[in-house]
């Protein structure tokens, strides 16, 4: 080799260790950057046609390893999830109070329970009484606050949703502009070792978002699809796009007045799809948590409601009042499936009997509510009339009084059977009962499976009667659109309703009419359709006049002794059966149909209170534990990563010296031959 060849790799070793003693120094100072990782470049022998011709480095590399940093981003949205719904069950907890609280669900019922208790032993204390309906007033707006709270909780998630959706919009634009810059310096030859670990730290952050994977072409790019395999970003980043509804309730659900994550303004909607990151924590508390906690509460409210109600109505204080209103709309049309007798009496203020009318519900000629108006109205001491609200008043006249009993009267819609009396919520201690334009199912697993049973619905709207049939392989979706078609006249239309992790139907009537459903088969009590809608705890309350005026309270029952004759007892003031069963009501089972993740059971209402309670402090438990496990599985990969990709000063210290000796060795080989040429030059 000559003079000339030795002074040049003599050189290339002084640019390569100038070269790596700037990589070694970068690591040094980037040693507490987030998202950096130790770069090296190897030295590599230069050759010039076969011969070595000095040294030059590698391209620059990072110290990473793929496969870890994919598992953390996944373990990072799972795990990001996680913490979204500890956070609202962690409120949740606060909202619903621990078993032992005095303000807790199955503490105020037992007071409920407690003040009919007093109330069966001295019904004419009116102390009893207003203790009786503040217990009851307490504990509807107990429910009232929890429903509005968790509804106001699935507001607040649903307005998170659209600020997340928006960060993953620009996350995806960035890691795009990334892959531009990365693909460019790719084609040049060229490394981009740092522009690469920025993107995998919008990576990451995209990861605590929405679940994700990805890879990497050989351009340099990187494409990402979403966890259940939907793209993202490829050629071009998509457009994810959620609007928050501006107020949510009970009846609001994914797909009825909530709108979906799309692809696009009109792209599919992938909200199903996401199952991790910010967004799938949101979407699961926002559709499944908070709505079952919902579901579960509106089941609490309904049967503690519908049995109150059926007893109520089947009662009178004393002195009775002199008018009965009832709470639900009706028509004079209306011809709900009516069978039994139903009693009016009259009596004076005594409580002795001034007249009678047991009325046979099932001869009714039209069998419809306006004649059993006309025939409470043809009592010689009463008088009845549909008022201008669509309300049922009866009134006693003179200085009479007004009682009803149920006696063996039975009115059927769907899978339920109320007495006459509740049934027009003649005298009901709670409001918030449902009208008979709107009908809806427990749940369902699918909106497809077939039902697996056959039978006939038959609608009764306004005395004329509209059939619709189901059969073995029919899903809650045919049965939906059968009722849908055959219906279109009087504006009824069914619809199938995701709710948690379910479906359920709900049927309704656009005019807001009346109409009644029975079952040749057994669908309506397999689902449990019955009038109504979601969101009974939000509505239930004490019914107005009985705040008022407690003395409404119903303690004793009239007479159902037959016959009942004129100036026969029909009620004492010392009568406290209805009292006593109301309150034997609170300590005997009653029956729960299955509601929210709280299967079907026969229970007390306290105890299905208490349920709700543990369910709800066993799933923030559970969450709770989840994220302790996680979080020290995170901290195990990141620790295994830092061990690869994280700079050790001490590794690079040594380097330093290293390359410090190289770079002497270089310099000083350099000066050699330098004076050697001089020598030469002056020999010449």
């Amino acid at each position: 080799m000559s003079l000339l060849g030795a002074l040049q790799s003599s050189l290339s070793g002084l640019q390569t260790a100038q070269a790596q003693m700037l990589i070694t120094s970068n690591n040094v100072a980037n040693v507490n950057t987030e998202g950096y990782t130790r770069k090296s470049a190897a030295a590599v022998t230069r050759t010039v046609a076969g011969e070595a011709a000095g040294v030059q480095l590698s391209d620059i590399q990072r110290t990473v390893d793929d496969r870890l940093l994919r598992q953390l981003q996944d373990h990072i949205a799972r795990l990001s999830g996680q913490k979204v719904q500890d956070g609202y069950l962690r409120e949740t907890q606060i909202l619903f109070g621990s078993l032992a609280d005095n303000s807790s669900l199955g503490h105020n019922l037992t007071q409920l329970g407690s003040a009919l208790e007093a109330l069966s032993t001295n019904p004419s204390s009116l102390t009893n009484r207003s203790t009786t309906v503040e217990s009851g007033r307490l504990m509807a707006s107990q429910l009232n606050f929890m429903s509005a709270n968790l509804q106001q909780m699935r507001a607040d998630a649903d307005r998170l949703i659209e600020d997340a959706v928006g960060t993953v919009n620009t996350l995806l634009s960035d890691i795009h502009k990334l892959n531009q810059q990365i693909a460019v310096a790719r084609a040049a030859s060229d490394t981009s070792p740092d522009l690469e670990d920025e993107r995998d730290r919008l990576l990451s952050q995209l990861a605590q978002e929405i679940d994700i994977q990805h890879f990497t072409r050989s351009s340099g790019e990187v494409v990402i699809l979403s966890g259940a395999g939907r793209g993202l970003l490829d050629s071009v980043p998509v457009t994810l796009v959620h609007s928050a509804a501006a107020q949510l309730s009970p009846t609001i659900t994914l797909g009825s007045g909530i709108s979906g994550i799309t692809v696009g303004a009109a792209g599919p909607d992938i909200t199903l799809e996401i199952a991790g990151g910010r967004l799938g924590g949101l979407i699961t508390t926002r559709d499944q948590n908070l709505v079952d906690l919902q579901a579960q509460i509106d089941r609490l409210a309904e049967v503690l409601r519908d049995t109150v109600n059926k007893l109520h109505n089947d009662g009178t204080a004393f002195p009775p009042p002199q008018t009965l209103t009832g709470t639900r709309v009706v028509a004079a049309a209306d011809s709900p499936a009516m069978t039994g007798l139903f009693r009016v009496t009259v009596v004076d203020t005594n409580g002795v009997t001034v007249e009678t009318n047991d009325i046979n519900l099932a001869t009714l000629a039209p069998n419809n509510i306006g004649e059993l108006v006309a025939q409470m109205n043809g009592m010689a001491n009463a008088t009845a009339a549909i008022n201008a609200n669509g309300q049922v008043t009866l009134s006693a006249t003179g200085a009479n009084l007004i009682t009803i009993n149920e006696l063996d009267s039975a009115v059927t819609t769907g899978n339920v059977t109320y007495g006459m009396g509740q049934f027009l919520g003649l005298n009901d201690f709670f409001d918030g009962g449902p009208d008979f334009a709107n009908y809806m199912s427990d749940r369902v697993a699918s909106d497809t499976a077939a039902i697996g049973l056959a039978g006939t619905l038959s609608f009764d709207i306004a005395g004329a009667t509209t059939n619709v049939g189901y059969v073995v392989g029919d899903s809650l979706t045919d049965i939906a659109t059968a009722i849908t078609a055959a219906l279109g006249g009087p504006n009824i239309t069914a619809s199938v309703v995701r709710e948690g992790d379910g479906y359920r139907l709900q049927i309704t009537d656009a005019d807001n009419d009346n109409y009644t459903i029975t079952d040749s088969g057994t669908l309506t009590s397999q689902i449990n359709l019955r009038a109504g809608t979601a969101g009974t705890a939000q509505g239930i309350a004490v019914r107005q006049a009985i705040l008022q005026n407690p003395g409404l309270v119903a303690h004793a029952e009239s007479s159902g002794a037959s016959p009942l004759a004129v100036g026969d007892i029909a009620v004492s003031s010392g009568d406290g059966s209805i009292a006593r069963q109301l309150a034997d009501a609170f300590t005997s089972n009653q029956s729960f149909s299955a509601a929210g993740g709280v299967p079907q059971r026969t229970t007390t209402l306290s105890s299905y209170a208490a349920e709700i309670v543990s369910i709800n402090a066993a799933q923030a438990s559970n969450i709770s534990g989840q994220i302790a496990t996680g979080e020290s599985f995170r901290i195990a990969l990141e620790n295994q990563i830092a061990t690869i990709s994280a700079v050790n000063l001490d590794e690079e210290l040594a380097n330093i010296i290293v390359l410090q000796n190289a770079y002497a060795a270089s310099a000083r080989l350099t000066s050699v031959i330098s004076d050697m040429l001089d020598i030469l030059i002056e020999l010449g």
